[in-house]
């Protein structure tokens, strides 16, 4: 496991970014933490990296958006936004074509509140956990990659 303290949100974004360049394409990533604690920062410095200039807002009571991503080398067609607070079953994902999302294999998904959705997620998942660090903006964020899911 790795662990990151950044001492602010534009340091949180740039380890998003930082990220993006050492993905080699279409990725899942999970993104674990309490309100507030980075997830969607991190989500726009994704967007960043990806050279998404859309303004990156968080899709909690649309559950899902979808952001295009046409200038990355990465084969990353999209960045897909998902965002499961509101979710009282992962059954409503289901019905907004999760698995075909998946399918495609072709974009950069990344799920706020994943812990919620635990055993739809793919098993090659990339998990990051976000906690609030000591300062008003210190997050300190781990991640684990490719964490086996029980099905």
């Amino acid at each position: 496991m790795s662990q990151i303290t950044a001492h602010s949100i534009s340091e949180t974004q740039k380890l998003a970014v930082n990220f993006i360049h050492k993905i080699t394409g279409p990725a899942v990533l999970g993104l674990v933490g309490a309100l507030g604690s980075g997830k969607t920062h991190f989500t726009k410095g994704l967007a960043q990296g990806l050279k998404i200039k859309k303004h990156i807002t968080s899709p909690t009571f649309v559950l899902l958006k979808i952001y295009p991503a046409p200038q990355n080398k990465k084969g990353i067609k999209n960045l897909i936004h998902v965002d499961c607070y509101r979710l009282g079953h992962e059954e409503e994902l289901l019905a907004l074509g999760w698995e075909e999302i998946l399918r495609k294999n072709d974009s950069l998904i990344v799920v706020e509140w994943a812990d919620k959705i635990k055993s739809i997620m793919p098993q090659n998942t990339i998990w990051f956990n976000f906690r609030q660090g000591r300062g008003e903006e210190e997050r300190i964020i781990s991640t684990k990659p490719q964490i086996q899911n029980p099905k």
